[in-house]
């Protein structure tokens, strides 16, 4: 006979009061089953385990309603949805944090540095500018749909619709972003690729067995690519809050992302990816881009409307403003041409 247990017994078990149990009885993430003569409530093994699992849940702080609908439906997808949904609030809590952080030093350093009180007015602007800058943070959408786009991506980009033709050398831009990656064949690198997509420039540092970790916003994209790439170590994220430690990489690369950012979320990006960078590491964007202001309005000129609109809908990055952004970290830009409107920017 197998053996039952008292409430009793499962508080001892597992360290915690017997109030809590009843709490998850209440809410009916448990049930244990009653003794007909003295309604006493004993919890069989599966109960424990069970308990255990709730337990192990709310560590990660996942809801109660998360809880009850993982036990309704325990696919992979639905456990997934659930602890993405939660990592995304730790993501989000642990960038909050390291801005504040980074503005109580800034304040700390200005009232030790400052010989009156003007050490006031700039507390006030490290305050202000801690709160532009996660208001970008926080604010950033996707309003290109990339979740609904994700099945389809690999099959419209071969297809290349837009009147401009984008993508017409998409392997070559991906190919030369890669070989500019490893182009010191040294196998410990550590790479991040954002705005991983798919997973096909990944595929090509997983062939040569390089050490890749992609980030998306998009969870539908994380999907296929796992799907496509069973061994691609894949998290969410993004460029303005990308969800790793200081100066972990080596290089950080990105195709066909970077021109979702306006101006002032590229310099926030920009700083993020330092962030995450190694001292000597490289940066490598391959992406859509206009060498200069004059270079755009010359080639704007040659559009028609409707390819004029196709370029207004996202935000192209001027090099030139790139060059300054980067020198401001002392870091130099060197510039590849692959068409018209495809260049490749490596910051090191």
């Amino acid at each position: 006979m197998k053996k039952l247990y008292s409430v009793k017994e499962v508080s001892e078990i597992f360290n915690i009061s017997t109030n809590k149990i009843r709490f998850y009885e209440k809410k009916e993430l448990i049930n244990p089953k009653r003794n007909a003569e003295n309604d006493y409530r004993y919890f069989n093994e599966n109960d424990l385990i069970k308990l255990h699992t709730i337990l192990m849940y709310r560590e990660l702080n996942l809801p109660i309603e998360s809880i009850r609908d993982i036990f309704k439906d325990e696919s992979k997808n639905n456990l997934l949805n659930h602890f993405y949904t939660q990592w995304e609030v730790v993501n989000n809590q642990i960038h909050k944090m390291q801005l504040i952080k980074g503005s109580l030093e800034d304040i700390m350093d200005n009232v030790y540095e400052s010989e009156n009180e003007s050490y006031k007015a700039e507390i006030i602007k490290v305050i202000e500018s801690m709160n532009e800058i996660w208001k970008v943070k926080n604010e950033w959408k996707d309003k290109w749909d990339f979740n609904s786009w994700a099945k389809t991506y690999d099959e419209s980009i071969r297809k290349d619709c837009s009147t401009l033709n984008f993508y017409k050398n998409y392997d070559k831009l991906l190919d030369t972003v890669f070989e500019k990656a490893v182009v010191d064949k040294k196998m410990t690198i550590k790479v991040l690729e954002i705005g991983v997509g798919t997973g096909n420039l990944s595929r090509r540092f997983l062939d040569e067995n390089y050490d890749i970790t992609g980030i998306d916003q998009s969870r539908e994209m994380l999907n296929v690519a796992k799907e496509k790439f069973p061994k691609l170590k894949l998290r969410l994220g993004d460029f303005l809050k990308i969800p790793f430690e200081n100066n972990k990489f080596d290089v950080i690369v990105s195709t066909y992302a970077f021109h979702h950012l306006d101006e002032e979320e590229k310099k926030i990006a920009i700083n993020e990816m330092l962030r995450v960078l190694k001292l000597d590491g490289k940066i490598i964007i391959g992406d859509l881009m206009f060498e200069s202001q004059k270079d755009k309005e010359e080639i704007m000129e040659t559009l028609t409307k409707g390819e004029i609109e196709e370029i207004e809908d996202e935000y192209y990055s001027n090099i030139d403003f790139l060059r300054e952004q980067f020198k401001v970290h002392g870091k130099k830009l060197e510039v590849t041409r692959i068409d018209k409107l495809v260049f490749i920017v490596e910051a090191n």
